[in-house]
């Protein structure tokens, strides 16, 4: 009986363990997951599934591209770039336009926004958006994929492609697929000896030398087991001129109980001579039924589940969202949770990105903290952002997963860092999720900067650092060249900063200026764009009824009111804290405490690195005090059970002496 009493009383033990155990990770995890379920919840990227192309995430990308029968084209974007939006019905075209070849190569999209997929974009090296990666067909880990220029055109995409697919040929993969070769031999004598016994009907398109007609036409066409096409390039001149071909793209068939003939094409165009094959070869007697065109959607996509029900994930989103309304009447405020977002994905995302951070990254990196740590508000006199730049500025090079869990670390030893939610906005919350966003907050951001920079809210920084009026910009123009995720978008303010001077700024105030001018001038550029958000028109700010003096009678700008206005406007005092509780609000001057915490914490950040562990203070201590309690609650069963069995035996002689 005794022991029946200990076991049970051992088993309810560890059964309460499992069970605290299980509630604390469950609740850990909804936390963890809270704000990726509203993300999902909002925004699909650019694609969905209506569209030809195949969406891959974090879960599916390396089952889907590795050890394939197919090979894989990956566009790599980002839903916020704008060229990446513009670029999208280009690439939802090329996935229609290919459709027929779904059984040798798969047109496909990865979103690096989120931040789910962002270990995979950090793998492959994603450097800039968007970027198309080739996969081959049994492609294997560590493969990271042949890198396909985009074009500016679904031709110029599909010619590189199609560039790619015969140099794979040519290398001895695709054994299976149609042959895209040009065909070199001088006779045709030989062409029945490599058809198989199922081909009636044989097509030679003779073509220009750097066409990609018959190629296309080949593809196209494949699935016809009854047909075999072969493309000719004009510089196989004895061929042409044996077939009397004087004139490109020229179509002749052959049959098995047929002389050849050419046959006339109306329009010589991709369709006219694919409709020209298909209606010789209905005329004899093919079934163009043949051709199926089998969905090449047949990647699964694995949803990322969560801990949280769905109730609650649509009763916080729906909280949210009666938050942001306000966004559509913000007027012309600074809210401090765009600073925070834009400042959060910058470093949790763009720059973690990075495969690898030295030598000009390094240098960018350092000249972008500097600034952070200096001018931005955050909460505990800046402690997260200082310990962050203190760590940088002693390194040489990092990895950007090294950088990664080094903000990670920090942010949790400093929790709780941000104010309000990732990804939510209100000043710079778009009509849509795929308009406005980061950004907005990003321009945001560095006009705070320079403005704060330019009224030395701090008087603590170097002198070397507080006497350079380019400080700031120096610090965008770097980041914005190095982190910035939309290349295109990138490339045009580095072109746009180069020619309008941007390091011959002369005083701090003018760098303030130099900024708004440069805005303006994106703004005018951009507006009519198709990644304008039709309810926030890009207009030379600021706009009149929020600014009536800022321009003379004729127009004109006032700059000096421009200056004084943005100086309000982006100062510290015009933050507004809303949704922000005041135990929350951010304290804007900086402290010097943080070097006491910054090696513990780099050595934090070394060895969980190494380790990938995913836990916090709290976690741990959670688990050591249930392993204590638990030892405690066994050594004090065993103790009563020895006492209770002492007692027993004494009273048993007693008894037998009496």
């Amino acid at each position: 009986m005794e022991q029946l009493e200990v076991t049970g009383i051992i088993l309810r033990l560890c059964l309460f363990n499992i069970l605290m155990i299980n509630w604390i990770s469950a609740t850990a995890i909804a936390h963890k997951d809270q704000s990726r379920s509203l993300i999902n919840l909002g925004g699909q990227g650019l694609y969905n599934a209506s569209d030809d192309v195949v969406i891959l995430n974090a879960t599916n990308f390396k089952t889907s591209v590795y050890e394939s029968t197919r090979s894989w084209l990956v566009e790599f974007y980002n839903s916020w770039c704008g060229f990446c939006y513009r670029f999208a019905p280009t690439w939802k075209a090329l996935a229609s336009d290919v459709l027929p070849w779904n059984d040798i190569v798969v047109v496909s999209a990865i979103d690096c926004a989120d931040d789910d997929n962002n270990p995979i974009c950090r793998e492959y090296e994603i450097m800039h958006y968007p970027m198309l990666k080739y996969f081959s067909i049994n492609a294997h880990s560590p493969s990271l994929g042949i890198v396909i220029e985009k074009g500016d055109s679904i031709d110029s995409v599909r010619s590189n492609l199609i560039d790619r697919l015969e140099t794979e040929q040519q290398e001895g993969r695709g054994s299976t697929w149609p042959n895209i070769a040009p065909y070199r031999n001088v006779e045709i004598t030989d062409i029945w000896k490599t058809a198989s016994n199922n081909v009636k009907h044989f097509f030679l398109i003779f073509e220009s030398t750097g066409s990609h007609l018959g190629a296309e036409v080949i593809l196209d066409l494949h699935k016809i087991s009854s047909l075999q096409i072969r493309r000719v390039t004009s510089d196989n001149e004895l061929l042409c001129v044996m077939n009397k071909v004087t004139k490109f793209p020229t179509l002749i068939a052959f049959g098995r109980n047929e002389s050849q003939r050419i046959i006339s094409v109306r329009i010589p165009t991709r369709q006219g001579i694919r409709q020209a094959i298909k209606d010789y070869v209905i005329t004899r007697g093919v079934n163009i039924d043949e051709i199926t065109t089998v969905s090449h959607n047949t990647v699964h996509v694995v949803e990322i589940t969560h801990q949280t029900t769905i109730a609650t994930i649509i009763k916080n989103h729906q909280m949210i969202e009666e938050q942001l309304q306000s966004s559509k009447n913000t007027n012309d405020y600074l809210y401090q949770i765009d600073l925070e977002n834009a400042l959060r994905y910058s470093i949790n995302h763009e720059i973690s990105l990075m495969k690898s951070i030295d030598d000009e990254k390094m240098k960018a990196l350092r000249e972008y903290f500097v600034v952070l740590a200096t001018y931005f508000p955050l909460r505990r006199n800046n402690v997260y952002l200082e310990v962050i730049r203190d760590v940088v500025e002693k390194k040489n090079a990092m990895t950007g997963e090294e950088f990664s869990q080094l903000a990670k670390t920090t942010e949790e030893e400093m929790s709780p860092v941000y104010s309000g939610a990732p990804h939510q906005w209100i000043g710079c919350k778009g009509s849509m999720d795929l308009y406005r966003g980061y950004p907005c907050g990003l321009w945001t951001m560095f006009h705070m900067l320079t403005v704060n920079f330019a009224l030395e809210r701090n008087k603590d920084v170097t002198q070397t650092f507080s006497r350079d009026p380019t400080a700031v910009l120096r610090a965008m123009h770097s980041y914005i060249g190095t982190f910035f995720g939309c290349a295109d978008c990138a490339a045009h303010f580095l072109e746009m900063a180069d020619k309008n001077k941007i390091f011959d700024v002369r005083s701090k105030d003018e760098a303030v200026l130099w900024l708004w001018q440069a805005h303006n001038r994106v703004n005018a550029r951009l507006s009519g764009d198709d990644t304008e958000d039709p309810e926030h028109k890009k207009i030379q700010y600021p706009a009149a009824e929020h600014c009536p003096v800022c321009r003379h009678v004729n127009n004109s700008w006032n700059e000096e009111e421009v200056l004084r206005y943005l100086k309000v406007k982006y100062g510290y005092n015009s933050i507004k804290f809303d949704e922000i509780s005041a135990s929350d609000e951010v304290d804007v001057t900086n402290g010097n405490d943080s070097r006491t915490r910054l090696e513990r914490l780099d050595k934090e950040t070394k060895r969980a690195t190494a380790f990938g562990w995913d836990l916090n203070i709290f976690d741990i201590s959670i688990c050591v005090v249930l392993y204590v309690t638990s030892a405690a609650i066994l050594v004090l069963v065993c103790i009563k059970f020895a006492v209770k069995r002492t007692y027993k035996k004494k009273s048993h002689n007693l008894l037998s002496k009496v």
